[in-house]
């Protein structure tokens, strides 16, 4: 007996099985008597619909989803040229009773024709919104069977499964850039700027200061070729086109800029740091008609007192420290970033800092710091990833560490800051644990001159 008669071989049984007739249950299923006849009686059976097999179903009394496989088999594996508009509905009804088995079956079966890839994408896009997980599988269909390496579907659909891995922890998140980054240049320009902004906070994120600052060159060149080729339009009096872009244009611009800052902060180059810090401080030049635009031009002066408090403070001006202070107390969302750099200072040059350690201990030893980067990463100003914070976490564990030690204090108050460190590089960057090294070198010095 063949799959096709197999599945109304199992409708027939089970309607004889609890006494309808054919017209009773049309009557109860809503299933056109005349439909049913030819899909359960005529020699050359009706294809069954997905909505005619539910609503049967339902009828029957059966959970959601019953003889779905049959369906399947009936579809794509004994029709010669399977019928999209028989396919779409029931890899719709599979994402929503969140059957990924099916789903699988689905477009394994297709894979021997590779004419179905636009549809399978323009699903997935369709999809992606509201069921990522199971979108994602389309997505893997499109890459395994495109032949085109530079066809638009084929790189988006590396860009969403770019996006959907990125999470929480570091080296995963290593692993998704690597595979997604030699495509970023050949998607469309509103989603390259998001993917080169998401690259760069990976980088940063590892510390990878070379790749954050090429990143960065890309988000700062592209936004302004795009901002040219606006101002040009109107100029010219043309329609300026629509940019579907999750952050306004002066964003990538601006962020751009400050990354390189902060790469050159971090690297001790000082002033290349304040090169970028005056450029990204007056951005009133720059036009456009989103509503948040003069938040963010506002955010980025606010952003370049920062920074050049920062440098006043990594280059030995101690007297910063006291206004730096005060405006950590207007704007406790900058309490992490800052008391980092301030910390770097202070092991730099002797600074003391206790009192400012002593007024944030909750946001330094939060109780979950992971939810503390997640409450703030949602945010109007945040356009940095979570895994920024669990670094800058990391680099504040270590740098407390070196602070006391520098102070001959090994207590409860340093025990806490080791096990908080250790805790949080196994949770989320083991790549960072070779960094401690030189940090337990000095902690065996330390302890064997106490015992002395």
């Amino acid at each position: 007996m063949t799959e096709l008669k197999t599945l109304r071989h199992e409708l027939e049984k089970e309607i004889l099985q609890q006494g309808y007739s054919l017209s009773s249950f049309s009557h109860t299923s809503g299933v056109n008597r005349g439909v049913l006849s030819a899909t359960l009686n005529s020699s050359t059976p009706r294809p069954i619909s997905i909505n005619q097999l539910d609503r049967m179903n339902m009828a029957l009394g059966k959970p959601e989803g019953w003889l779905y496989e049959l369906f399947i088999e009936e579809c794509l594996s004994l029709e010669q040229n399977p019928n999209w508009r028989r396919v779409r509905p029931l890899i719709v009804r599979c994402v929503e009773l969140q059957r990924s088995d099916l789903i699988d079956r689905i477009l394994y079966l297709l894979l021997e024709d590779p004419s179905y890839i636009d549809e399978v994408f323009c699903l997935a896009e369709n999809l992606i919104q509201k069921e990522e997980k199971l979108a994602i599988l389309l997505y893997r269909y499109v890459i395994e069977y495109e032949r085109n390496s530079h066809s638009k579907r084929l790189v988006v659909s590396h860009y969403r499964i770019f996006k959907s891995l990125i999470g929480n922890n570091i080296e995963t998140n290593l692993k998704a850039a690597l595979t997604f980054a030699p495509y970023r240049n050949l998607l469309p320009i509103q989603m390259q700027l998001d993917a080169l902004l998401k690259l760069a906070n990976i980088y940063y994120s590892l510390q990878d200061w070379e790749q954050t600052v090429n990143m960065a060159d890309e988000i700062y060149i592209l936004s302004f070729k795009v901002y040219q080729l606006r101002m040009q339009a109107r100029q010219d009096q043309r329609v300026i086109p629509f940019l579907d872009l999750e952050r306004p244009l002066v964003v990538y611009y601006g962020q751009g800029l400050l990354l390189k800052c902060a790469v050159y902060e971090q690297e001790e180059m000082y002033d290349k740091a304040q090169v970028y810090v005056d450029l990204f401080a007056d951005l009133q030049w720059f036009e456009d008609e989103h509503v948040d635009n003069q938040y963010y031009i506002d955010r980025f002066q606010f952003y370049s007192i920062i920074h050049t408090m920062n440098l006043e403070l990594l280059t030995g001006k101690e007297q910063r420290l006291d206004r730096y202070l005060q405006i950590l107390e207007q704007h406790p969302q900058e309490v992490l970033p800052s008391t980092l750099i301030i910390l770097e200072a202070a092991n730099k040059y002797g600074y003391n800092i206790d009192q400012l350690l002593s007024r944030y201990e909750d946001i330094i030893y939060h109780a979950d710091i992971l939810d503390y980067l997640i409450a703030g990463s949602k945010a109007r100003y945040n356009y940095q990833d979570v895994t920024i914070g669990i670094n800058r976490y990391i680099n504040l564990y270590y740098q407390l560490a070196i602070y006391h030690c520098d102070r001959n204090i090994y207590d409860e108050r340093l025990e806490k800051i080791l096990y908080t460190l250790e805790s949080t590089i196994e949770r989320y960057n083991r790549g960072r644990i070779m960094d401690c090294l030189h940090l337990f070198k000095k902690l065996r010095q330390l302890t064997g001159s106490l015992e002395k």
